[in-house]
């Protein structure tokens, strides 16, 4: 009968492809300094990790500035044009630029 293996190695046991066994990654460290760390980028001595660039610019359009009160009046006439044309939707889309 063989001898009994210790249970702290770790030995494969299954040598079918003729490769030797390596063995497992060390055990996951519990010192003071990777437990205060969030667990993904180890310690970080109570500081939160930077974080990735942004790699494209924004998708939203940018803000377009209120209409003077000249403009309003111009996209109110242009409103009114269009609403006695019976332009309905071109009309609304007139008076809420003038808003």
């Amino acid at each position: 009968m063989s001898e009994p293996i210790p249970m702290d190695m770790d030995v494969d046991h299954d040598r079918s492809n003729g490769a030797p066994s390596s063995p497992t990654q060390p055990a996951v460290p519990t010192s003071p300094e990777v437990l205060s760390g969030n667990g993904v980028n180890g310690a970080t001595n109570g500081k939160a990790p930077t974080p990735p660039p942004h790699k494209s610019a924004p998708t939203s359009p940018a803000p377009t500035p209120a209409p003077t009160a000249e403009d309003a009046e111009a996209f109110k006439a242009a409103g009114n044009k269009f609403y006695k044309a019976k332009e309905y939707k071109r009309a609304i889309e007139e008076y809420t630029k003038g808003m």
